[in-house]
């Protein structure tokens, strides 16, 4: 029997050997769970520059966004264009986006390039609130470069399927000088809310205001200088009424838009 020793070793260490291989990730898997691990911790200066070294001199990036009301947007960017958006995201610290990879649908590594395709959960937050949930469908393309693994190519698609906080849409109509409309859209869950509101442009105790007739005639002070007071607090400056009214409107929804757009 002990003349089998060797042999009986040398299976037990190649079977070591298979099994520690196995378990491993494959390169494509490494680099998809780094990028998604340092998109993770944009607060730590480090991470941008890990995030830089995962990638290719000729990285590229496709993304489209499918927002909540269906609204598409497609955008490329290189590698110096990722690092100044990934910088720019790192500058806000009321800004925290969380990437979790659900599942990997498909993976295939060869010696010199390989590709992997996930299912990614994401949440964004400002100041600790929610402002959008989603997932997001990512395709990676690796190649080993320099004795390196990198990622030249990645391909996603960004899927809004909740949002409590975001951009918001308003439409304002004017009839003369004094009276405006307004159609406002704001995010509310899993869908868009539409809310219509009404302005006169008159007097308040004896100075210029804004009346939003549709919350109990509360008054906005509008100065003669343009200054704009809600109570004591300044939203603004404006020159014009519907300026004005605009500034209302913005602060009316301040809790809920992060971004506003008016037609």
């Amino acid at each position: 029997m002990k003349k089998f020793a060797p042999l009986h070793i040398a299976l037990a260490i190649f079977c070591l050997a298979f099994t520690t291989s196995y378990a491993q990730d494959k390169p494509v898997k490494t680099l998809l769970n780094s990028y998604i691990k340092y998109n993770n911790t944009l607060n730590d200066s480090t991470s941008i520059t890990k995030l830089g070294d995962l990638m290719h001199e000729k990285f590229n990036n496709n993304t489209t966004y499918v927002g909540l009301t269906g609204a598409l947007k497609r955008y490329t960017s290189n590698l110096e264009e990722t690092k100044i958006e990934l910088k720019d995201k790192a500058k806000d610290n009321n800004y925290n986006f969380k990437l979790t990879l659900k599942d990997v649908v498909y993976e295939s590594q060869k010696e010199k390039a390989g590709t992997i395709s996930g299912v990614v959960e994401f949440v964004s937050t400002i100041d600790g609130q929610i402002t959008e949930k989603g997932t997001i469908l990512i395709n990676l393309v690796a190649t080993k470069y320099v004795g390196d693994w990198k990622i030249i190519q990645i391909n996603t698609v960004k899927i809004s399927e909740r949002s409590e906080v975001g951009n918001c849409v308003s439409y304002l109509f004017s009839n003369g000088n004094s009276y405006f409309n307004s159609e406002t859209y704001y995010p509310a869950g899993v869908k868009y809310n539409r809310e219509f509101q009404s302005f006169r442009i008159g007097k308040s105790q004896g100075e210029r205001a804004i009346v939003n007739r549709g919350d109990n005639n509360k008054a906005f002070i509008w100065k003669e200088n343009g200054d704009v007071y809600n109570g004591k607090e300044l939203i603004g400056k404006a020159e014009e009424g519907k300026d004005a009214i605009k500034l209302v409107i913005q602060n009316a929804y301040s809790k809920t838009c992060t971004e506003f757009t008016f037609n």
